[in-house]
């Protein structure tokens, strides 16, 4: 039996719908009367109370379908019944309008054209709308409106000839047989969403949807269980990549570090939301947490991203070529090069000429992994876990004298299998290993294969490349309109020296890119940035200078004085970018 609760706007209608209620037998109707609000409020717990489905009629079912979450029944004005008041109103002298919300509306104003019949018709949205709209169409000299019970009631209050379309039986039976087939519909529906349910509760990996606004709409039983503290607020890692999937709308694998574990986290776009998929990474994972707390010193890529190397230059087509070659070899290649200059990209295509696509790739941060760290991780065995991954040891440069040892051994010992190697430093590792910085060995079992990277001003031909890739990247990331850059705004690039190498030609690209007025990056758009490239380089060398062993007193001093220079002893200028007023500047010079 299908339990409906009807919500109609006027009497008639509701002694209609009891005389029809006598006549059916498989829909169970309760009749209440209510009009707009007030229909509205007694619809707000028919779901709480056992209904299937509401009925009702004009603007009272356009709001009820706001405020519930079960099927809404309108009960369609018929030709039949607009048909019935045209006809009424044929009998009326003076001009007639026809008023109400679309439902009421669209009908009418269809067969007053079929008709050629001169009846003006006005669609609301909202129901104080009412009241204007008839106190113009009354100052325009219409006399009768024609409508739902509030245009009829608002027309009365003005003085003018309020008709009501209402609902003759056979748009009452269309409404029922309508409940019938959302009935049968919303029915499976809920089955299914029932069976659903059940697997995704029954999932050991916890699941979370959440919107762009990093609200949680959904998330499964293992996810309220592992992660009901979980605000995306205070978990900027995971909100950037939730973000992140919505806006590029593509399937993104990335391992974080969360309250004390590591967590493998696979999200994917649904709709506008984000998907999250959350199983822990490895075993012993709290032996892996990132000194600096916002970076982990383990990740896990599978695969990483296939981002191609861009550059017409000798020296990248070599690099291309040594990639192309060790890509067949399972020996180990160590990467180096300036900062910026893309080793971890090199290494990342490396494995995936070596590796199939669901092998790991394991990055050990080693500049952030600590002594400690990298005890456990050898105790429980991981390189041995992980044999048939690769491993990327980044940044190995850093590794004290004691990591390097224990690193070594795990290369030289002959009895377990190890995974393929993977390096990257930069460029003066000859220095360190002649000053005792870095453990020969060690370097001569890593550094079999090479590939050295130069820096970007030593192949300057790879940039206009490099800008084009950058710009591509960059729309599905922002969405604007640039397509291009004029040619001496490129040359100007070209020119650059580029300390920071690909990664600062990468941030350059994207400030540009934002900040540009029209379809091509402009000259005068790069002078700006580059001022700023200039202004920043200029502090972090006067920074450089500034005594740190001094207390806090003195240390501020020489910061205020360093930015009161940089400002040309203007005091309002500097006092402004210190955040503060030129009389407290004044006191801490003293």
């Amino acid at each position: 039996m299908i339990k409906a609760l009807v919500i109609v706007p006027y009497e008639g209608l509701l002694e209609m719908m009891k005389d029809i209620s006598q006549e059916i037998e498989d829909i169970e109707l309760h009749i209440e009367l209510g009009n707009l609000y007030e229909g509205v409020a007694i619809a707000k717990n028919a779901e709480n109370e056992g209904y299937h489905v509401v009925i009702s009629r004009g603007g009272t079912a356009s709001m009820i379908q706001e405020a519930v979450s079960i099927p809404v029944i309108d009960i369609q004005v018929s030709g039949y019944d607009v048909l019935r008041i045209l006809t009424l109103v044929k009998g009326f002298s003076g001009k007639a309008a026809i008023v109400g919300f679309s439902n009421i509306t669209q009908g009418a104003a269809t067969i007053c054209k079929l008709l050629d019949l001169d009846v003006k018709t006005l669609t609301i949205t909202r129901d104080n709308e009412v009241k204007e709209k008839l106190t113009a169409l009354k100052k325009q000299g219409y006399g009768v409106v024609i409508g739902d019970v509030i245009t009829m009631q608002a027309a009365k209050q003005l003085g003018m000839t309020g008709v009501l379309i209402t609902s003759g039986k056979e748009a009452i039976m269309d409404a029922l047989e309508e409940t019938r087939r959302s009935y049968r519909l919303f029915s499976r529906l809920q089955q299914d969403i029932a069976l659903m349910q059940t697997i995704l509760d029954s999932n050991e990996q916890a699941i979370g949807v959440f919107n762009q606004a990093a609200e949680m709409t959904y998330g499964n039983a293992r996810f309220h269980s592992d992660f009901h503290w979980l605000q995306l607020d205070d978990a900027t890692d995971v909100k950037k990549l939730m973000q992140e999937t919505i806006l590029t709308n593509t399937k993104q694998v990335k391992t974080l570090y969360i309250n004390n574990e590591l967590w493998k986290i696979t999200t994917c776009p649904i709709n506008g939301e984000a998907a999250l998929f959350f199983e822990k990474a490895h075993s012993n994972q709290t032996t892996v947490q990132s000194e600096h707390g916002k970076q982990n010193a383990i990740e896990l890529h599978t695969p990483p991203s296939r981002t191609p190397i861009s550059g017409k230059s000798q020296a990248t087509q070599k690099v291309l070529d040594q990639i192309n070659r060790y890509g067949k070899r399972d020996e180990p290649v160590w990467i180096s090069g300036e900062q910026g200059n893309g080793k971890e990209l090199v290494a990342h295509s490396i494995y995936l000429k070596r590796k199939a696509s669901d092998e790991l790739l394991i990055t050990l941060h080693c500049d952030m992994i600590s002594a400690e760290q990298l005890k456990e991780l050898m105790k429980e065995g991981f390189f041995q876990k992980y044999a048939n991954g690769v491993i990327f040891l980044k940044h190995i440069d850093n590794l004290n004298a004691y990591m390097q040892k224990e690193l070594l051994s795990v290369l030289q010992d002959e009895n377990e299998q190890k995974p393929q190697w993977l390096v990257s430093s930069t460029d003066n590792m000859d220095k360190k290993i002649k000053n005792g910085d870095f453990h020969r060995a060690l370097y001569q079992l890593l550094a079999r294969s090479q590939i050295q990277i130069p820096p970007l001003r030593e192949r300057r031909e790879d940039i206009e490349d490099l800008v084009h890739v950058f710009i591509s990247d960059l729309h599905p990331k922002y969405g604007n309109e640039v397509v291009g850059i004029r040619d001496d705004a490129l040359e100007q690039l070209v020119h650059y020296d580029w300390p920071g190498n690909v990664a600062q030609l990468k941030h350059v690209m994207e400030q540009l890119f934002l900040e540009a007025q029209s379809y091509y990056i402009e000259k005068a758009e790069v002078d700006i940035v580059f001022k700023r490239l200039e202004h920043q380089a200029r502090w972090n060398d006067a920074l450089s200078y500034i005594d740190i062993s001094g207390t806090l007193e003195e240390i501020e001093k020489e910061v205020i004085a360093k930015v009161l220079e940089d400002e040309g002893m203007n005091q309002s200028r500097a006092a402004k970018r210190l955040g503060i007023n030129r009389s407290t500047l004044w006191r801490k010079l003293k």
